[in-house]
């Protein structure tokens, strides 16, 4: 008589990813946590527990400078890669035809540049000698080089766009897919009009992608350190380079554990903002049989 192989249980299976997630994510959390209720030195922290790590986070005036500078572009890059990448999403699902796979292919691609190459390259492209000055200056319309292109939050902007456009035309793409053509045919058959099929038919389908999309990029836009590093100079510091300096700079590890723990607590304020109002429009509950 065969033997019957063991069971295994949904707790065994699950238990890799969990030990996972606990060492990854949750252990360094709590680390990071202890870290900004202790005082700090030179690359070390010890007693007493103590809040002035966080009382300094939020009186100092250069953190509160920095903040809006990362809440300005965070919500700058958000809004521009969404409204960029959604009629590109929406061209690549229903308008794009056989130039579908190769605009795909190029997104993907997109992927293997570095993220220093990318923002290099706007670095010689936003310079004096740029090729944005060296063409505007060919065709006679400047007689001198721009310098407000760079050093600034404008070309911070414009950077984390390009960075992270690719993953948001992906997402959108995606969150189209239950969306079948015949169902835009029947809403133009009903009568509604181009606007209408946008608003009564794409836009709720389309809001819980399009909000995860927005939130990715917003977190990491704000929370930036390199880019605003090569771009940003004074002017487009963003409260990411603060924690860089905290740790490397300075060595003061309790600090920088608070500004990025006060960091998380914005983020995660602004995620429940959001959240909240979805579900007051109901728009979390939207479903397209596929």
């Amino acid at each position: 008589m065969a033997t019957r192989p063991p069971r295994v249980g949904p707790l065994v299976l699950t238990a890799p990813a969990v030990a996972g997630l606990l060492v990854f994510f949750v252990a360094p959390l709590i680390a990071f946590g202890v870290y900004s209720f202790l005082t700090g030195s030179l690359y070390e922290v010890q007693t007493p527990l103590t809040l002035d790590n966080y009382r300094e986070v939020v009186e100092t005036d250069v953190n509160r400078t920095l903040a809006r500078n990362s809440l300005v572009v965070g919500l700058l890059a958000a809004t521009f890669s969404l409204l960029i990448a959604l009629p590109m999403a929406y061209w690549l699902r229903y308008s794009a035809g056989r130039w579908r796979g190769i605009v795909l292919f190029l997104i993907i691609a997109s992927f293997l540049a570095s993220y220093l190459v990318r923002v290099y390259a706007w670095r010689s492209m936003l310079g004096s000698n740029g090729a944005i000055n060296r063409g505007l200056e060919s065709l006679g319309v400047i007689d001198k080089p721009l310098d407000f292109l760079l050093y600034n939050r404008f070309a911070v902007t414009i950077a984390l766009v390009h960075i992270f456009l690719p993953y948001v035309i992906l997402v959108l793409y995606a969150g189209l897919a239950p969306l079948q053509p015949s169902y835009l045919e029947t809403a133009q058959d009903l009568g509604a009009g181009r606007i209408q099929r946008w608003r009564r038919v794409v836009l709720p389908l389309i809001a819980a992608p399009a909000t995860a999309a927005f939130l990715f990029v917003f977190v990491l836009s704000a929370a930036d350190y390199v880019t605003p590093q090569f771009l940003g100079g004074t002017s487009g510091a963003l409260l990411g380079v603060q924690v860089q300096i905290a740790f490397v700079g300075t060595g003061d590890f309790a600090y920088g554990a608070a500004i990025a723990f006060a960091m998380l607590a914005a983020f995660l304020v602004f995620y429940a903002l959001i959240a909240l109002g979805l579900r007051l429009t109901r728009l979390d509950r939207v479903r397209f049989a596929a």
